[in-house]
């Protein structure tokens, strides 16, 4: 709950950075597990938010939106990070070596 409350504190001009940074964090601590439960919790709250017909749902809204591109987006990243980390390094021979 801690973090749908810190989306609805987030001023609107900077919702994106701290929705990005709160899916980070969430798959830091607890991995898939973890964006799982936040994509229930916010799946719970906006349901309630629209039975309420609370004017504030478009963010949950948005942000569930926003999951589910990161999940879409994570495997290429690591992808990614995984082939530039196993690169082989080049180095150039002196010519003396040969």
């Amino acid at each position: 709950m801690k973090q749908i409350q810190r989306l609805f504190r987030t001023p609107a001009r900077a919702l994106a950075a701290e929705t990005l940074n709160l899916f980070i964090e969430v798959e830091n601590r607890a991995g898939i597990r973890g964006l799982d439960a936040l994509e229930r919790e916010l799946r719970a709250t906006l349901a309630r938010l629209e039975r309420a017909g609370h004017p504030e749902r478009r963010r949950l809204e948005g942000a569930l939106a926003a999951l589910a591109v990161y999940r879409a987006e994570r495997p290429r990243a690591r992808k990614a990070r995984r082939w530039q980390a196993g690169r082989p390094s080049r180095r150039a021979t002196p010519a003396s070596a040969s």
